[in-house]
């Protein structure tokens, strides 16, 4: 059956309706019609398997024939701090991380960063980048959307991941100089429940930051020697990171 997100504001398991894009996408591009079922998700957990009742303008009203077991969120809390990229960039992140089963995404603001936050500016992306990852659960089944966070600085940043199981940083430049390989970061970490995670933007993270992730218990590695955008670097280490210890793998 088709997923369909309802806006918990505005509309509850008591008196369901899809409204807005939703009810013109049910309607308009799939062309169904009163009696037709379909599930809905409030994206706050919960999920419905329903029937249309009535269309009328944009707007579908819907009954509740039960109440079905969402999907179990990822077994690793992950959240994942990503310097700023262009918009439509970090649009790909909030995204594709939702399907990847990325917790929390929290935007950075790094001295190397070519994108600046502008005052006002920011607000709507952080909106969009939101709504981006609700629209995500209809497609992956998931019933909670990666939490996107306001702009964070680098300082805060490292002291919100104090209380992190294991804690890594991005940044290609240090292990070329001796740094931390993967085998020995498997080895070391059995099984981390909670992880903190730090992608930089295309100019890398400065020294100064470096050090300071290492003084707050960073681990620092890199993904080979191939150079990636910071987008791709933050959706490989989620996929290997949800592989090692996460639920991409049937070997947890």
């Amino acid at each position: 059956m088709r997923r369909f997100l309802i806006n918990p504001a505005i509309s509850s398991p008591e008196k369901p309706r899809l409204t807005g894009s939703e009810a013109r996408h049910a309607f308009r591009v799939l062309r169904l019609k009163p009696g037709d079922p379909l599930i809905l998700t409030d994206g706050q957990g919960h999920e419905w398997q329903a029937r249309i009742t009535k269309i009328s303008n944009d707007e579908a009203m819907l009954e509740i024939l039960k109440e079905s077991p969402p999907l179990e969120e990822p077994l690793l809390d992950l959240t994942m701090g990503l310097a700023l990229v262009k918009a439509d960039r970090f649009d790909i992140v909030a995204q594709k991380g939702t399907e990847l089963g990325l917790k929390t995404l929290v935007p950075l603001y790094s001295s190397h960063g070519v994108v600046k936050p502008r005052s006002g500016q920011f607000e709507k992306r952080l909106i969009r980048w939101r709504e981006i990852a609700r629209q995500s659960l209809k497609q992956c089944r998931r019933a909670w959307p990666v939490d996107v966070k306001p702009l964070m600085n680098i300082e805060n940043f490292l002291a919100s991941a104090s209380g992190a199981d294991l804690k890594i940083m991005l940044h290609q430049e240090d292990v070329d100089s001796g740094g931390i390989k993967w085998r020995e970061l498997i080895d070391r970490y059995e099984k981390p429940k909670n992880i903190y995670a730090m992608v930089g933007p295309e100019g890398g993270f400065t020294s100064s930051e470096v050090a300071e992730a290492r003084e707050a218990g960073f681990e620092i590695l890199g993904l080979g020697p191939r150079t990636m955008r910071s987008e791709t670097a933050a959706l490989a280490l989620s996929s290997i990171l949800g592989f090692l210890w996460g639920d991409l793998s049937n070997f947890h």
